[in-house]
């Protein structure tokens, strides 16, 4: 079924927040920014559901689009959306990697996550959204491919791009006996673009990796599970190369977590809006198993139990010096 939402009727000074109502029910919860005064606002946008996916596509003045923690919590099963570029020129980060977009290329995006994508000017952008499920039947592991730009002179990305450019022109038009098998085609190239690459990856180096890792433990950080093996199986790696990998750094890969965890707790506890929380349920907010265990690391690692770094009053000198 074909929609096309039409932004010209609505009154200049609300165009711009009807837009972003209709980027939360098309796409996922997230945050618009027009780049300029809202009520010169210009966008059109318009989707088809072709099946088990569904192809969208917005065009809008210059724009920026962020989707938060918040965001993310506001969705129960979060698809993947590969987002190609097909006028003007873009800039797209998750996960500490920042790719910049141009005519023809395209990128992958997990709304799993928070990401920012940042419209330089006037764009044009068809947008695929594929279920997890759909996404793990083409590549045993999509995660690794967020963050890469597909670029528009790669044969395979190029055809791709293409494919789904002509479809898109042609929304309002297709019957609807042709959506099934432009899902079919669409799917068939997008798994052969990353089989094609699948024994590549730009942004393999060694501090590269630590930084990804680190990313993901700032996200994950109140996860419980989180250790050396749930970090492995997130970056499809062994533990011992995990392991391997912070031997670099100046702490192993549990004493960065845990350092994260009490820097984390530590600012919670200088902060009076948390006041009403006690610091048992801070402590398990940050994934520490339980109080005790909790405040023997904080008196390690800043010198103060957590209730006299809370009530007393050389707190915010513990937390400058601790920052």
């Amino acid at each position: 079924m074909h929609q096309s939402y039409a932004l010209a009727p609505i009154a200049p000074r609300e165009r711009f927040e009807y837009f972003a109502s209709l980027v939360d029910e098309v796409f996922c919860p997230m945050r618009c920014k027009p780049r300029g005064a809202p009520e010169k606002f210009a966008a059109r946008l318009e989707s088809t559901d072709l099946g088990s996916i569904s192809l969208a596509r917005v065009s809008t003045s210059p724009v920026t689009v962020t989707r938060r923690f918040t965001d993310v919590a506001r969705i129960a099963d979060p698809p993947y959306l590969v987002k190609f570029q097909l006028c003007g020129e873009s800039r797209w980060s998750q996960r500490g990697r920042e790719v910049h977009l141009r005519p023809g290329d395209f990128v992958i995006a997990s709304t799993a996550e928070p990401y920012r994508l940042e419209f330089i000017g006037p764009y044009d952008m068809p947008v695929l959204a594929v279920p997890g499920s759909v996404m793990r039947e083409l590549t045993s592991d999509p995660e690794r491919f967020l963050g890469w730009r597909m670029p528009a002179e790669d044969a395979s990305c190029g055809l791709l791009s293409s494919f789904v450019a002509g479809v898109v022109s042609r929304l309002p038009r297709l019957p609807a006996p042709m959506a099934e098998r432009v899902e079919t085609n669409i799917l068939d190239l997008l798994g052969g673009v990353l089989k094609a690459h699948d024994g590549t990856d730009p942004a393999r180096t060694p501090e590269e990796q630590i930084r990804q890792i680190k990313c993901f433990i700032a996200r994950v950080l109140r996860d419980r599970n989180l250790g050396p093996a749930m970090v492995a199986r997130a970056f499809g790696v062994s533990t011992r190369y995990i392991h391997k990998l912070f031997a670099r750094e100046e702490l192993t890969l549990n004493r960065y977590i845990r350092a994260e965890r009490l820097n984390a707790c530590r600012h919670m506890l200088a902060d009076p809006r948390f006041s009403h929380l006690s610091i048992t349920e801070i402590a398990l907010y940050w994934g520490f198993y339980d109080l005790p265990h909790m405040s023997r690391c904080f008196r390690e690692s800043f010198g103060v139990a957590p209730k006299e770094f809370r009530v007393g009053e050389e707190s915010p000198a513990h937390l400058s010096r601790a920052s």
